[in-house]
């Protein structure tokens, strides 16, 4: 009884913050624990890495579209099934805060694969005021971001690759479509822009090409998830 309570009480948190004017930065902002975001900070590396997020992919003119659409794409996948059984084994204990953990590694991540400080993005001042929280304190924390990226970076771009095999690949509504059978990289800069997907026709075992641009990695369930729902198996 208290268990379903409560998570029905950590939901309507995520939607009530979802909503509110502050978005996206009352998840980036909000207050968790620091062996929470030693956790999460290799699944926000693995994201980036995986979508090509660096200095040539993103002007700063684009930086704060980039961090809320991923944020709101985190959240999502959290609020689509907030009880799944695979997330809770892959997160453990960190599992219920999610939402705003790995928010915090993912846009923190982003900025500092851009060579950015939050501070070129927001106003950190303003909305730490806002949120009634410390600015000394959200400094403090984005210097302990940074650290654990330079020194865990190249160990969780090198798992991205093995953690990415095999995942079930769904288009968004769920529908199971196959599974990632190897990856495409592109020639020159070595980055991820395609999958291939394995699936059965019958008996016969079939291979299509996806464009990295056609899916999203959710880092909730390690599903690979397609955007559109009219995915025409080839």
């Amino acid at each position: 009884m208290w268990g379903k309570k409560r998570k029905k009480e950590e939901k309507e948190k995520v939607i009530a913050y979802l909503r509110s004017r502050l978005f996206p930065w009352n998840f980036i902002l909000e207050e968790v624990e620091e062996d929470a975001v030693t956790h999460f900070i290799p699944y926000a590396i693995q994201m980036c890495e995986a979508k090509g997020i660096e200095k040539r992919s993103v002007g700063k003119g684009e930086v704060k579209e980039v961090i809320t659409k991923e944020v709101k794409d985190a959240v999502n996948d959290y609020l689509f099934d907030p009880r799944d059984k695979e997330m809770i084994k892959m997160h453990g204990e960190f599992a219920s805060i999610y939402p705003f953990a790995f928010s915090q590694c993912l846009a923190y991540t982003i900025l500092y694969r851009l060579g950015l400080e939050m501070g070129a993005v927001v106003d950190v001042k303003a909305i730490s005021e806002l949120l009634g929280l410390d600015i000394n304190e959200i400094k403090r924390k984005e210097f302990f971001i940074q650290d654990l990226i330079s020194r865990r970076g190249n160990r969780a771009v090198k798992v991205f690759g093995k953690s990415i095999m095999d995942k079930k690949v769904i288009t968004a509504e769920g529908d199971f479509i196959g599974s990632v059978g190897d990856l495409i990289f592109a020639e020159g800069t070595g980055l991820v822009e395609g999958l291939i997907v394995n699936h059965q026709k019958g008996s016969e075992l079939m291979k299509s090409r996806i464009s990295m641009n056609d899916v999203r990695l959710n880092m909730y369930s390690k599903n690979i998830v397609i955007k559109y729902s009219n995915y025409a198996k080839k």
